[in-house]
């Protein structure tokens, strides 16, 4: 699996990880398999929120990590109705280690701006810094205005990441959302790298070229489209499977490289949309 610096910390972290997002209706065993089998093929990187099956998805994950945990690198969310001020933040972190049965999140986002007080949120992440509770902190769904706010209220370097909705398909966040986030010297990290609604994710047309680069690099178009994002060199990527066989092609995809005519092919296959100014998401 390949690495990349998270941001400016100077850690690096797979890749490809893993997302978990609706874990709590999937069979479970079978769930389990398939992220351990990612795991273990280099995708250590575990994704995971507070509002996923209002903190369920959390508790099914902590039999998974506890004889693992020093292998992973753990991520999870707060809410930001838990954001607004910074006492609740760091009950909810306390709250989200409790449910994974760990003492530390590797790193800890706000899911989304909401109704977040952004001075509450950093106070409460630089003082759960300071205790050892996360390593690090940045955020998610953050528009080019959140950004902004943000920059505000931080240092240079102290959100490490913006999470955003990022696929062949929804390339919005190319126009501001990524440049600000290379700017500050924050990682893009691309949640629902293959869609959301199956995949491919447009019309016939595109798939055709999809396919077509596919079978030149002999891989598939799921893993296409994730070496289309890794491109790259600030963007990590975050999906979500839970089928054994689709993750590890998913890990597989790491080791891909697409060619200068394949990037130029898809750029014209998936066409980027006009900035609208609205913030994409699921």
């Amino acid at each position: 699996m390949r690495l990349r610096h998270l941001g400016n910390t100077g850690r690096q972290v797979p890749l490809i990880g893993q997302g978990t997002w609706k874990l709590e209706q999937t069979d479970l065993n079978t769930a389990h398999r398939a992220l351990l089998a990612g795991i273990d093929a280099g995708m250590t990187h575990l994704d995971t929120a507070e509002d996923y099956g209002a903190g369920r998805v959390e508790e099914l994950l902590a039999p998974l990590i506890a004889p693992r945990r020093d292998r992973l690198f753990l991520t999870s969310k707060v809410h930001p109705d838990h954001a607004t001020r910074s006492a609740d933040v760091m009950t909810a972190c306390r709250n989200s280690c409790r449910r994974l049965r760990v003492d530390h999140l590797d790193l800890y986002l706000l899911h989304w701006p909401g109704h977040a007080v952004l001075e509450e949120a950093v106070a409460a992440f630089r003082d759960l810094k300071k205790q050892g509770t996360i390593r690090h902190w940045g955020v998610s769904n953050f528009g080019p205005r959140d950004l902004e706010r943000l920059q505000e209220h931080t240092e240079d370097g102290e959100a490490v990441c913006n999470q955003a909705l990022y696929h062949l398909a929804e390339r919005r966040i190319e126009h501001q959302i990524l440049p600000t986030a290379v700017q500050s010297g924050m990682s893009t990290i691309a949640y629902s790298p293959l869609g959301s609604c199956g995949f491919p994710p447009t019309g016939h047309q595109a798939s055709v070229v999809l396919e077509a680069v596919a079978r030149d690099h002999r891989a598939t178009s799921a893993q296409v489209a994730l070496a289309w994002l890794a491109r790259h060199d600030s963007v990590l990527l975050l999906p979500r499977s839970y089928d054994m066989e689709h993750s590890l092609a998913n890990a597989a995809a790491a080791g891909l490289t697409l060619s200068e005519d394949a990037i130029h092919a898809l750029d014209a296959a998936y066409p980027l949309a006009p900035d609208t100014g609205v913030t994409p998401t699921l």
